[in-house]
């Protein structure tokens, strides 16, 4: 009867190490996988800011280049806004589905990747 009681006892505290090492290695990956979300995170944010920024100053050199040709302010960022409401309306009516599956996709493939 000892010998059972033994048995079952280990067997016990072996169970009883594997689940709180499982417990530990999910921590462990959801830790990863919440790092990486967040580096990239980061990163895309920085780069969107470092892009609008370029985005800006191309907008003031084209406006007033433009509007030296024309020999109008308005009329030179009037054609710059121009170009950004086509480039909007073509993004949101042609573009839209393709981009949000495109950004589905990586968010899918950064959490799921294996290193």
């Amino acid at each position: 009867m000892n010998q059972e009681e033994n048995y079952f006892e280990n067997t016990k505290s072996k169970l009883r190490q594997y689940v709180d090492k499982r417990i530990l290695l999910l921590r462990l990956q959801a830790t990863e996988k919440v790092s990486r979300l967040a580096s990239a995170l980061i990163t895309i944010t920085v780069i969107v800011i470092v892009a609008l920024f370029l985005l800006i100053f191309l907008s003031f050199t084209a406006g007033y280049w433009l509007a030296s040709l024309t020999g109008s302010l308005v009329i030179g960022f009037g054609i710059v806004t121009l170009f950004y409401l086509v480039l909007f309306l073509f993004a949101a009516l042609f573009l839209r589905r393709m981009l949000q599956d495109f950004f589905v996709n990586k968010f899918i493939k950064l959490l799921t990747k294996k290193d």
